[in-house]
């Protein structure tokens, strides 16, 4: 199995990485410094000072040059070395002065021949240190008469580089500490948060959506954790809802499964000719818990199909509102005459929305076909239309059992019932209103109840109007 290396350990891996880069920059920017500024700086100096001594021995007197060469020695810390000595130009060998024992060889040599100048890096044996110098030949008659040496020990160059050395260091030190400084920040800042994140979701991707992750920082991070944190509360209400869900349906389920069941087997063991009327009672309940059942899963057949349509887009037309009131009224008149009740309509026929006849339609005969069962008989229900802004606002109301204050904000939730067992004697399985408010969702629009327990309800529908 592949395993891979944590966030941690890449950023520590990284870091390690920066010092290394950093180290190389402060070689780099050392060797750079004695290189290419002290040691060409230097140099330049001896080069300037060998051919400035070069063109003095070519044009002043012998006593005026020993003058110059004098005063040079004693205003510069320089070592010069003027020569014609023909076992030094010849034999490559060291000068017979412990001061002047300094090596040119062949390959040199033909270059001074050539009138060269050339610059020497090397150790010197006597003096047991490596030094710098410039030579210049002085030719005479097209031969090498006499050479010019100015040097200087490397050590006094490297004496005075020593002096910048703690400087260069100081400055790697304070680029060092930065740099521990900056991934302590980040460690904390992002690393640690990140780590934390990581856990939340293995966690998450287990279905443990109680997961709660707990970041001490403000930042980008804090703000995925919040929005992390809220897909988790998310996922465990959703998680819940789907228990719930199972739990409920089952419980929908096995009741009319059962009577199904039990009454059939009664049913298989009455004799018709003998018990007529049990016979028709028992086909008359299973009939019953049969219809109960199919009007369940229609129900949850569409509510899904609502809840999956809240992402997709609706063909909405322009529809007279006062139209579908009316048909809805219609459909449900049979029910209220049953109970004698008195249906009252304050419609207006300009009012204009957009919308899916079959879906509002739905949504007014759901909510009539409410009013009807929980109004008692005799009872009284109205319907109002009124614009308000670029709103149509449509009221059902009626003075039936309402709803007490703490069940109000549930009842458009799934199989949720103010009263079980009164809804289940109506035929109520709590998924009505579920759809209702899906319905308004997919128009755009808002549902709205008020009620107290004992004075009616009132439901109160917010539409977009159309607008020419």
């Amino acid at each position: 199995m592949k395993r891979f290396l944590s966030i941690q350990m890449k950023a520590w891996i990284l870091f390690g990485a920066s010092i290394l880069i950093v180290v190389g920059l402060i070689v780099s920017i050392t060797f750079y410094l004695y290189q290419y500024l002290y040691v060409e700086n230097e140099t330049e100096r001896l080069l300037e000072k060998t051919i400035s001594l070069q063109e003095a021995y070519m044009e002043l007197s012998e006593e005026e040059f020993q003058d110059r060469l004098t005063w040079t020695l004693d205003s510069s810390p320089l070592q010069i070395v003027v020569t014609d000595d023909p076992m030094m130009l010849g034999a490559a060998l060291p000068l017979s002065d412990p001061n002047e024992q300094l090596i040119i060889n062949e390959k040199e040599r033909q270059k001074l021949i050539n009138g060269e100048i050339i610059t020497i890096i090397r150790d010197h044996e006597n003096l047991q240190s490596r030094i710098l110098g410039v030579v210049a030949p002085i030719k005479s008659n097209g031969f090498l008469d006499t050479i010019i040496l100015v040097y200087r020990p490397v050590d006094e160059v490297n004496d005075a580089f020593y002096q910048i050395a703690p400087f260069v260091i100081g400055i790697g030190l304070v680029f060092l500490l930065i740099i521990v400084f900056l991934m302590r920040r980040v460690q904390h800042q992002y690393i640690e948060p990140l780590v934390e994140l990581e856990r939340g979701a293995k966690k998450l991707a287990k279905g443990k959506y109680e997961t709660t992750i707990s970041i001490n920082v403000k930042n980008e991070l804090s703000r995925l954790a919040d929005s992390f944190q809220f897909l988790a509360t998310s996922l465990a209400k959703e998680d819940e809802k789907k228990r719930s869900f199972i739990q409920n349906i089952s419980h929908e389920l096995r009741t009319p499964l059962s009577y199904i069941k039990g009454y059939s087997e009664l049913l298989h063991e009455a004799n018709v000719n003998e018990e007529p009327e049990v016979y028709q009672e028992y086909a008359s309940i299973i009939f019953k818990e049969a219809n109960r059942m199919n009007r369940l899963v229609d129900q949850l057949i569409s509510l899904t199909k609502l809840e999956k349509a809240i992402s997709e887009s609706m063909v909405l037309s322009p529809l007279v509102l006062s139209e579908i009131l009316n048909q809805a009224a219609t459909n449900t008149r049979v029910k209220r005459e049953k109970k004698q009740q008195t249906l009252q309509a304050e419609l207006n026929d300009d009012v204009i929305v957009n919308g899916e006849e079959d879906r509002l339609l739905q949504v007014f005969i759901n909510l009539l076909d409410n009013a009807s069962s929980y109004t008692h008989e005799g009872g009284l229900i109205s319907i109002r239309v009124n614009t308000v802004n670029k709103l149509a606002v449509i009221e059902i109301e009626d003075n039936g059992e309402g709803i007490s204050k703490k069940d109000l904000p549930h009842i458009t939730e799934r199989f949720f019932r103010a009263d079980k067992s009164r809804a289940r004697s109506k035929g109520g399985v709590g998924i009505g209103l579920s759809i209702v408010n899906q319905i308004i969702l997919l128009h755009e629009g808002t549902v709205e109840f008020e009620s107290e327990k004992g004075t009616g309800t009132k439901v109160i529908i917010s539409l977009p109007l159309h607008l020419e």
